[in-house]
C-alpha cells in the first residue's frame, strides 16, 4: 500500500506540485488583498449588485493607493468622531518633493501656483478672534474652530458660478467628465501637501457581459440611519460622502431606504448652519464660505450619480439636494459682494489677518469669471439662480417615478416663482406661483410631503375671499401673509437641527472664555 502511494506520488510529483503551488499563491493574493489597509474596505467576494451592469460595456475601475480620506485633508484621516484640526500650519511640509514644473503651462499651472502661495498663509497673517462679544450665544467650540483658509482658496466655495448660464441639462451631461476632473484636481491637492508624488492610479478594465443582476433594498430604519449620522457627523464631509458612497449607493435606488438615506445624509450632517456671532461680518462670511466648500465634493459626485439614476427615487432626493445647493450658492455670493467693499476699507491691522486676506483672495478668484459671466449685482445672481433651481425642479416633476414627492416639488416650485416674482415685482410670477400651488391637491400623495404643515396654512391664505382686491390683482395683505408662511415653512426643522448640531458639534460645555 505504501509503496503504491509513493510510485503515485513520484509519476505525479509535478502535476502535484504545480497544483500546490498555485492554491497557495490564490490563497496569500487573497488574504493579503482583503487584509489591505485601504479606506473603500475593498474584498475580492462582494456582494452581487457590485457586479450589475444594465448593459453590456466596458467599465474602468481604479484602485487609488495613498490612503484618500478627504480633500482637505493632507494629514490622513484621524479617529472617527473627531474634526481635523488645522493641517500643516505654516505649511512646514508642503511642497517639498513636489514638482511644480510639470504642470507648467498647463491647465493646472493656476491651481498650484495657489498652492504654493498658501502653503505658508497662517505664517505670515494672524488669526485673531477681536470684535467677538463674551456673550454671543455661539458655542466658543463654534468660534474657536478649525476653518480651511487654504482650501476656501485653492478650491471652489462657488462650484456653481463657472456653468450658471449652461442649461441644466449641460450640467447632467457633463457630470462624469467633471467629477473626472474634479478628482484630479483633488490628487495633485493631496500630493502637494503630502509633499511627494503619488503613485498613479492603478487601473483595470473589465467587460460585463449578460443580464443584470438585481440590487437589493437597503433595509435600514430610521432610528438606525439616525445612529450612523450621528456617529460620523464629526468626521471629514468628504469623507462621509466616500463612506456613504463606497457602502450604500450600490443597493436599490427605488426600493427600501437608500433614497431616504440620500436624504438624511445631506440635510442632516452635510448642510450645516453658519452662526453669526460679532459685529464684523467677515466671521460670517468665512463661515458661510466654509459651509459651500463643503459642498462642492457633494455637488461633483452627486451630479454623476443623477446621470445614473435619473428616474428613481434616489434621483428624485437627489435633484432636491442640488437645488438646494444652488439656493445656497446663491447666498454665498450675495455674502461674496457684500464683502467687496468691507475688505477694500480694511484697515492695516485687519489686512494683517488670515481672515481679510483669504475674502481679498477669494474676491480677487472669482472677479474675473463674474465679468465673463457678466454677473454685475444680486439682483443678476438671483435671477440666474431662481432659472436653474426651476431646472432642476422641472427636471424632477418630469422624471420622478410614480409620483414620487411631487407635492413636494410643486410647492417648492411655487416658492422660486413666487420669491422671483417678488424681488423683481412682477406678478406674473406670482400668479404663475399660485397656478403651481394648484396642483398639489391634485396629485396623489407617493413618498413623503415634508412641507404638509406649511401647505395647509398657504391653503388658508389662498382659499381667502381677500386674496384678491376687487381689480383682480393679489392683494398686498395676502402677498405678506404668503411671505410669512414661506419664510417660517422650515422654522421647525432648522430648530431642530440647530439643536442637534450643538449637541453634537458645538457642545457649550466645553467653552473656554
Amino acid at each position: 500500500m505504501g509503496n503504491s502511494v509513493l510510485n503515485f506520488i513520484k509519476r505525479y510529483r509535478l502535476s502535484i506540485a504545480a497544483y500546490f503551488s498555485v492554491v497557495c499563491h490564490i490563497s496569500i493574493f487573497v488574504y493579503a488583498y482583503n487584509a489591505a489597509d485601504s479606506p473603500y474596505r475593498t474584498l475580492l467576494c462582494g456582494p452581487p449588485w457590485i457586479y450589475a451592469e444594465e448593459e453590456s460595456k466596458e467599465v474602468e475601475l481604479s484602485f487609488e493607493f495613498g490612503g484618500k480620506w478627504g480633500e482637505g485633508s493632507p494629514k490622513g484621516s484621524q479617529e472617527e468622531g473627531q474634526e481635523n484640526e488645522s493641517e500643516d500650519e505654516g505649511g512646514e511640509r508642503e511642497g517639498k518633493g513636489f514638482s511644480s514644473e510639470k504642470y507648467k503651462d498647463g491647465k493646472w499651472e493656476e491651481l498650484v501656483e495657489n498652492l504654493e502661495s498658501t502653503s505658508d498663509l497662517r505664517k505670515k497673517f494672524k488669526e485673531e478672534y477681536d470684535k467677538v462679544p463674551l456673550n454671543s450665544g455661539v458655542a466658543d467650540s463654534y468660534i474657536k474652530r478649525n476653518r480651511e483658509y487654504e482650501d476656501i482658496i485653492v478650491k471652489e466655495v462657488l462650484p456653481t458660478l463657472s456653468t450658471i448660464r449652461d442649461p441644466f441639462k449641460v450640467d447632467l451631461d457633463s457630470a462624469e467628465d467633471n467629477l473626472i476632473l474634479h478628482k484630479e484636481r483633488n490628487r495633485i491637492i493631496e500630493e502637494f501637501r503630502k509633499g511627494g508624488e503619488e503613485l498613479n492610479p492603478i487601473t483595470m478594465k473589465i467587460s460585463k457581459e449578460g443580464d443584470t443582476i438585481k440590487k437589493t433594498p437597503l433595509e435600514m430604519g430610521k432610528s438606525e440611519r439616525s445612529q450612523y449620522l450621528d456617529r460620523t457627523i464629526k468626521q471629514k464631509k468628504e469623507k462621509q460622502l466616500e463612506e456613504f458612497s463606497s457602502r450604500f449607493m450600490g443597493y436599490d435606488p427605488d426600493k427600501g431606504d437608500l433614497s431616504l438615506f440620500v436624504r438624511d445624509l445631506y440635510y442632516e450632517n452635510l448642510q450645516r448652519l453658519a452662526y453669526p456671532f460679532s459685529s464684523d461680518p467677515t466671521y460670517f462670511t468665512i463661515d458661510y464660505f466654509q459651509e459651500n466648500l463643503n459642498k462642492e465634493d457633494f455637488l461633483k459626485q452627486m451630479m454623476a450619480l443623477l446621470a445614473e439614476n435619473l428616474g428613481t427615487k434616489v434621483g428624485t432626493e437627489i435633484l432636491f439636494t442640488l437645488e438646494n445647493i444652488y439656493e445656497i450658492q446663491a447666498r454665498a455670493l450675495f455674502e461674496l459682494f457684500q464683502s467687496v467693499p468691507i475688505v477694500n476699507a480694511a484697515s492695516p491691522e485687519q489686512k494683517e489677518t488670515i481672515r481679510y486676506e483669504t475674502l481679498r483672495r477669494v474676491i480677487e478668484k472669482y472677479k474675473p469669471i463674474l465679468k465673463s459671466k457678466k454677473i454685475s449685482d444680486i439682483a443678476i445672481v438671483q435671477k440666474l439662480y431662481a432659472k436653474k433651481r426651476l431646472e432642476i425642479i422641472d427636471t424632477l416633476i418630469q422624471n420622478s417615478p410614480k409620483s414620487y414627492r411631487l407635492k413636494d416639488a410643486y410647492f417648492e416650485k411655487g416658492r422660486i416663482l413666487w420669491e422671483m416674482g417678488r424681488a423683481e415685482n412682477e406678478d406674473r410670477y406670482l400668479e404663475e406661483a399660485l397656478s403651481v400651488w394648484a396642483k398639489i391637491p391634485q396629485e396623489r400623495e407617493e413618498g413623503d410631503f415634508l412641507l404638509k404643515k406649511a401647505f395647509e396654512t398657504l391653503s388658508f391664505v389662498l382659499k381667502d375671499g381677500e386674496l384678491r382686491e376687487s381689480s383682480g390683482n393679489i392683494s398686498d395683505i395676502s402677498k405678506s401673509r404668503i411671505d410669512y408662511v414661506l419664510k417660517e415653512r422650515l422654522m421647525e426643522a432648522m430648530n431642530q437641527k440647530k439643536l442637534r448640531e450643538d449637541r453634537l458639534l458645538w457642545p457649550k460645555s466645553k467653552d473656554i472664555r
